[in-house]
């Protein structure tokens, strides 16, 4: 039998499970249709493709600015797309000035109350109120790989038709947008100074809110709004996803409910997946913090799953995540990661389990750019989760688990540095193979008596990975002239 370490070595493959090619503000293009396509190059055909709307067109704006005289209405028309052609920053929406009182007839960027209303590929920035806003009527709507910067109130606005009712603006989309203050958050507009949320939606229900980025939602302590969420949904909402975001130096990150409101329920069931919520060192006053409660936070909404998180608060937060209010029951939060503790507070009940609240810097990858992927040596994260079967992926949509169990936190260890054979050798009859790997990752291992039209037969599969060599041996596999070897990331 001939085993040729070399041969081994040079025919080595990884197979690397691709991660999601979207990010924020840079994601696949959306495919253009529409009953009608209109297509505009200027602010003025802008504004006449408005006037003449009809249900089912899509008007697709050329690259560059477009300096707004007017908010975009989509009144009374349904099946509307307002888009550029791909990416996020070619084409680019201008209000008046975020803190720009004579913002004449600009007060929103685009306004709807259609159904199935769709807002990609652009930017919108510097609106004196919000940016996005659906009103009464509007269902279904998709934002989708949009930035929106600079907002005087909140970026995407959801107006109910009946808080008690529980009727509002359903099924609603935002995905693989960037969210962010460049600067200091807006004055006061007449609801006090710092009065801004991400997403605001009331007697929402059904929404995802999937793959985006929140970045410098945080108010001075003069403020009159010390703690507005990034993500807010409330006033008889339910079933929100949150997932696969990352909050930067957020005040609050998501807050499913606020109030203890009856005779409904603020918000209910839902589930805070996945995330990232990185606060800097030193952004909030000791005062600041003396005040502080959740970054993720489920008050007044039952049946609540805050799972597989990794939060880095740094010491200006006292909590990760709280649950608040007696009517809060049926929760659940596992698999946090995070340096500041779960809370229960004011007779809230939830499962807690597996999480790991003492969380360092030095566990993640380049925690001081908001990187909280996992560094192999977090060993105290890795494999140490229950195993969800309603979380499957992670952060990147990685798979759950690569290893033996999940790990903990937002973030599935993998690495794309392939495995690689450094002994192979006879033993008997048997083969015993050694070659790198790293945990987190699960291997197989393949073998072919040719190398010509070689047919590779699966030996073993899903081999928890360690953080050095692995050996495997071969049992009986001594009595073909020729053998060969190779080992993969299992898929």
């Amino acid at each position: 039998m001939k085993l040729c370490t070399l041969l081994l070595a040079a025919l080595l493959f990884a197979l690397i499970t691709a991660a999601d090619a979207a990010s924020p503000g840079n994601a696949p293009s959306l495919p253009i249709t529409g009953t009608r396509i209109v297509h505009v190059s200027t602010e003025t055909q802008l504004q006449t493709a408005m006037g003449n709307l009809q249900s089912g067109d899509t008007i697709i704006l050329a690259d560059g600015s477009y300096n707004l005289t007017s908010t975009l209405y989509i009144n009374g028309r349904n099946n509307v797309t307002i888009r550029g052609t791909a990416g996020s920053t070619n084409v680019t929406l201008v209000g008046k000035g975020m803190d720009n009182s004579n913002y004449g007839n600009v007060p929103f960027g685009i306004w709807s109350n259609g159904t199935n209303t769709t807002i990609a590929h652009l930017t919108i920035r510097d609106t004196w109120d919000n940016e996005i806003i659906f009103n009464s009527g509007a269902q279904s709507p998709l934002v989708y790989c949009v930035r929106l910067i600079n907002a005087g109130s909140q970026f995407i606005k959801s107006n109910p038709t009946d808080i008690a009712g529980g009727l509002g603006v359903n099924n609603g989309v935002v995905e693989y947008c960037w969210f962010e203050y460049t600067g200091s958050p807006p004055n006061d507009h007449g609801s006090g100074v710092g009065y801004f949320n991400g997403i605001s939606a009331h007697a929402a229900q059904n929404w995802i809110i999937r793959g985006n980025l929140f970045k410098n939602f945080h108010n001075p302590d003069s403020a009159a709004y010390l703690w507005n969420p990034a993500v807010l949904f409330w006033n008889h909402s339910a079933n929100t996803i949150t997932e696969q975001n990352t909050f930067i130096n957020v005040d609050r990150a998501v807050a499913y409910g606020l109030q203890n409101t009856t005779p409904f329920f603020d918000h209910a069931g839902g589930v805070i997946r996945n995330n990232f919520v990185c606060v800097l060192p030193g952004l909030m006053s000791a005062a600041r913090t003396a005040g502080s409660d959740g970054s993720l936070i489920a008050w007044n909404s039952p049946g609540t799953q805050i799972d597989h998180n990794t939060v880095l608060l740094n010491g200006n937060e006292f909590y990760a995540v709280e649950f608040r209010f007696a009517t809060t029951t049926n929760c659940a939060a596992r698999n946090i990661l995070s340096d500041a503790p779960v809370h229960l507070r004011d007779s809230a009940t939830a499962t807690l389990a597996s999480n790991l609240v003492s969380a360092v810097p030095g566990m993640f990858v380049n925690p001081a750019a908001a990187d909280l992927h996992l560094q192999f040596t977090a060993t105290n994260a890795i494999d140490k989760g229950l195993t969800l079967s309603s979380v499957t992926n992670d952060i990147d949509g990685d798979r759950r688990p690569r290893g033996a169990r999940s790990d903990i936190g937002a973030d599935e260890f993998t690495t794309n540095a392939p495995p690689r054979f450094n002994d192979v050798k006879r033993v008997g009859a048997n083969v015993v193979l050694n070659f790198t790997t790293f945990p987190g990752n699960s291997y197989d291992l393949l073998r072919a008596g040719s190398l010509a039209g070689a047919s590779w037969n699966l030996i073993a599969t899903n081999i928890p990975g360690n953080a050095g060599n692995l050996q495997f041996t071969d049992t009986n596999a001594f009595g073909s002239t020729n053998r060969y070897y190779r080992a993969r990331i299992s898929p």
